[in-house]
């Protein structure tokens, strides 16, 4: 099994508890690109590059229930303005961009299953 392989089934077995289904779109040996639904109807697209089990480049989208934007952060390096570059996200939208701390998959599910358990059913 490769290393991308066993990340996809990781985050699988990790976060059962908040994914309804996960829909791989395209894996490689260094990539893969995920969509994870959650539990309450919103969903995540997920995007990971690694390089010798370091992760070099990543995007994770919240989207509600009719794929409108919630939440997105990335480390695409084009906002060297914002503290933590390249770390960002975007919150309701592209233009509106603001520094982030949540930098891989793990605190990104941290703050969704918190969003996710607070949300009326």
């Amino acid at each position: 099994m490769t290393f991308i392989e066993d990340r996809v089934r990781q985050i699988e077995g990790k976060y059962t508890h908040l994914v309804q289904n996960l829909l791989v779109l395209h894996m490689t040996e260094e990539t893969f690109r995920l969509v994870l639904f959650l539990n309450g109807g919103t969903s995540l697209r997920v995007a990971e590059r690694w390089r010798e089990g370091a992760l070099m480049r990543y995007s994770y989208y919240w989207l509600d229930a009719d794929e409108g934007l919630k939440i997105g952060w990335d480390n695409a390096p084009h906002h060297e303005q914002l503290e933590n570059f390249p770390h960002h996200k975007h919150i309701g939208g592209q233009t509106d961009r603001v520094p982030s701390y949540e930098v891989c998959l793990e605190d990104v599910m941290r703050v969704l299953e918190k969003e996710i358990s607070s949300s009326p059913s």
